[in-house]
């Protein structure tokens, strides 16, 4: 179910944080592969800065959808 315009239900929340941690995720798996060594502490840190904006932009656009998939536009008056 969406969520209307400017409301954020628990399922988009729970959609913008599994964003964010497969974003790290992904950005790991991708070092080791490049390098073949585990990151370190400080590079996993670093990875964590773009997982939380992927997660946050994921969670503000659903902020401005409304429950029809439209963007930026308020929910349709019911007549």
């Amino acid at each position: 179910m969406q969520s209307e315009f400017l409301k954020i239900n628990w399922l988009d929340l729970g959609k913008g944080v599994l964003v964010a941690v497969l974003t790290v995720v992904l950005q790991g798996v991708i070092d080791i592969l490049q390098t073949g060594l585990l990151p370190t502490l400080q590079q996993i840190y670093a990875f964590l800065g773009p997982g939380l904006a992927a997660g946050l932009a994921y969670i503000l656009k659903n902020l401005f959808t409304n429950s029809q998939n439209e963007l930026g536009k308020a929910e349709a008056k019911i007549i």
